[in-house]
Formats: C-alpha cells, sequence, structure tokens
C-alpha cells in the first residue's frame, strides 16, 4: 500500500492544476517492534499476554496506587520508565521480564533479558489505521487550482492507469469528483424529466402530439447561447450552470408559446397559416422581448458575482442569460418554420389514416344521407 500510493502521489504532484497534495501515510511514528521467539519463550514460561503485562507500565504507563496529600486530595501513582531508560533499542533488550520459575535459593522470580526471548527491530507505523468498506485504504488529498476539476481527474486517472496494481489494489476518485460525477448523473435525470413533464403538459393544453415538438426546439437552441457565454466568461460546466440549464428548460419555452398560441387562435378566426405567423411574431414580439430583458436583468447582478461567495452561484446566473438571449432571438424564426413543416407532416399523415374511409365516417360531411 506504501508502495502504490507513494506512486499515486507522485502521479498527483506531477498533474498540472493540482495542489497541495499529501498522502496519509506521510505522518508516521516512530516505533519499535517486537517479535517473541515464542518457542524459547514458552520453555521459560513466558507467554505473549505476560509480555505484554510487563510493556505495558514500562512504556505505557499503569495506576499503581493513589496518594493523599495533606488536603485531603487524592492523586494517581503512575508507574512507568523515566524518559531516559527507554530512549533506545539496546535499553529496551535490557529489560528484565519474569519468568515462570522461581530462583531455588532465593525464591524470587527468574529474570531474563527482554533481548534473549524476542527480536527489536525500530520501524514505523500510520498513526491510524482507516478502513472503507472493511477494506484497508490510504487516503490521498488535493486541491486544484487554475484548472477545472475534471481535467485534473482525467489526467490524475490517465496516470493512474498506466500504474501495474497487483491483484487486489485499486485506485479510485474521491471527494468533489465523486460528488460532481454523482450529481451531473441526478441532474441529467432531472433534465429528462423536465423535457417529459413539459410535453405532456403542452400535448394535454394544446390536444396536439406534433405542436409542443416545435415549441420545445427552442430548448435546444438555448444550449446555443449556454455555451456560448460560458465561454465568453471562462466559465466551466460545473453544478451551478447546469442547475441554471434546468432553469432554461421551463423559461426559454414560454417565448415559443406565445408565438404558437397567437397563431392557432388566429387560424380559428379564419387567418392563413402564413398569415397568423406573421402576425403572431409581430404582436407577440414586445411581450417577448419585455420577459425576456427582464429575467436578464435580474440576473445580472448574480453573473456579475457581486457580493460574498457570489463566484460559486455565477455559473447558473450566466448560462441562463446565455440561453435566454439565443433562444428568444432564434425562437422568432426557427419556431414558426418548423411549425408548418409539422402542420404539413400533420396533414399528411391524416390524409394517409382517412384514406379510403367512407366520407362520413372520415367526419367530413354532416349531411343527411336518405335511404330509399
Amino acid at each position: 500500500m506504501r508502495r502504490i500510493s507513494d506512486a499515486v502521489l507522485e502521479i498527483v504532484r506531477n498533474t498540472p492544476g493540482a495542489i497541495e497534495a499529501e498522502s496519509g501515510l506521510e505522518e508516521e511514528r516512530a516505533e519499535i517492534r517486537v517479535d517473541l521467539r515464542r518457542d524459547l519463550a514458552s520453555d521459560l514460561g513466558i507467554g505473549v499476554q505476560s509480555l505484554s503485562s510487563a510493556l505495558l507500565p514500562a512504556f505505557g504507563s499503569q495506576t499503581a496506587s493513589t496518594w493523599q496529600d495533606e488536603t485531603g486530595e487524592q492523586h494517581d501513582v503512575i508507574v512507568r520508565l523515566p524518559r531516559s531508560a527507554r530512549e533506545s533499542v539496546d535499553q529496551l533488550a535490557a529489560l528484565p521480564i519474569a519468568t515462570g520459575g522461581l530462583d531455588p535459593r532465593s525464591g524470587a522470580p527468574r529474570m531474563v533479558r527482554l533481548g534473549h526471548i524476542a527480536d527489536l527491530t525500530p520501524g514505523s507505523s500510520a498513526q491510524k489505521i482507516e478502513r472503507r468498506d472493511m477494506k484497508r485504504v490510504v487516503w490521498i488529498y488535493a486541491n486544484y487550482e487554475g484548472r477545472a476539476l475534471t481535467e485534473v481527474s482525467a489526467d490524475i486517472e490517465k496516470g493512474v492507469r498506466a500504474l501495474a496494481l497487483p491483484a487486489g489494489y485499486t485506485v479510485k476518485l474521491g471527494g468533489e469528483t465523486q460528488d460532481f460525477r454523482e450529481t451531473v448523473g441526478y441532474i441529467l435525470e432531472s433534465m429528462v424529466l423536465a423535457v417529459v413533464f413539459i410535453y405532456l403538459v403542452l400535448a394535454s393544453q394544446f390536444g396536439s402530439f406534433l405542436q409542443p415538438l416545435a415549441i420545445m426546439l427552442s430548448l435546444p437552441l438555448s444550449l446555443v447561447g449556454v455555451l456560448l457565454m460560458l465561454l465568453a466568461t471562462g466559465t466551466t460546466l460545473n453544478i451551478m450552470s447546469m442547475i441554471g440549464l434546468i432553469l432554461l428548460m421551463g423559461l426559454v419555452t414560454k417565448n415559443a408559446i406565445l408565438l404558437v398560441d397567437f397563431a392557432n387562435q388566429a387560424r380559428l378566426r379564419g387567418s392563413g397559416r402564413v398569415e397568423a405567423l406573421i402576425d403572431a411574431g409581430e404582436i407577440r414580439l414586445r411581450p417577448i422581448v419585455m420577459t425576456t430583458l427582464a429575467m436578464i436583468f435580474g440576473m445580472m447582478p448574480l453573473a456579475l458575482a457581486i457580493g460574498a461567495g457570489a463566484e460559486f452561484r455565477a455559473p447558473m446566473a450566466r448560462a441562463v442569460i446565455g440561453g435566454l438571449i439565443t433562444s428568444s432571438l432564434l425562437t422568432l424564426i426557427v419556431v414558426p418554420v418548423v411549425y408548418t413543416f409539422f402542420d404539413d407532416f400533420g396533414r399528411l399523415v391524416k390524409r394517409l389514416l382517412t384514406r379510403g374511409v367512407p366520407e362520413a365516417a372520415a367526419g367530413t360531411s354532416h349531411s343527411p344521407r336518405v335511404i330509399p
């Protein structure tokens, strides 16, 4: 894990835009490992538990008793070797350990030096062991600056794929990268649902399956303005700009609804299709421009990133402003043209479906029939 984490850490540090990279294994503490010679220790009557009990008060400190001062306050009496007696491996190797037997002359427990029954080696270990899903993990932390998060993450993943990882070891990106990817998936699902719901509402209101398609053509037209505005302002396609795209789903369709609804009302009054579309563009131009400008100027302070923390929310306003501008301009031109195409297509489908159907059954004649 140390070898792999060091290699990944080097990749992160060499990635442009990645800063302040550090590993969870870098902060280690020195230790002395005591490996008990089990056969020899067993012959002397020393087990792992007894050895641990002997080393605990020598290094880890142990409360042996309590002492009461002249004021009556109780104090713990801590037993522990002084620092000068526990600074080196040799001092630890000379530590006496009581065996299971007794000295026949004095009756005291037999003592043996720790270095005779155990191998002592200096080393180091992590300050804490981290696990995730019951597996050991090593975290590597880094920030990013000067480049987009997606670009930095993609370069790191490219470098990690070149590593020859042993079986059972994997490298995964978490933190903001994982949150961003999960959020993108949720936002795409929200966009799809928004499009479906908008279509269902428009189809029920207009009583047509084709006219909502002409109205919803303004949705991809708004994407042109979003990308151009983000490019012009040097803003990335991040979480906030994607939230702006969801807002545009409901904002940009209102211009096309005004045009198509006015044209339908004019055709019901007897106007021709072309004349109705021209009148809709002329008469509805003013409310379209007024509502669009009101939304644009309402978003302008947020787009200019005025105030504390506004830099985080500014991409949303910029995406909305860009989408409103292009959708409002292109809707006046594209939607009437597409409206005529779908209208002709609807008439063609109707003629094909009613071909060979009796005139009365097709609903084109309402005069009574006289049967002799």
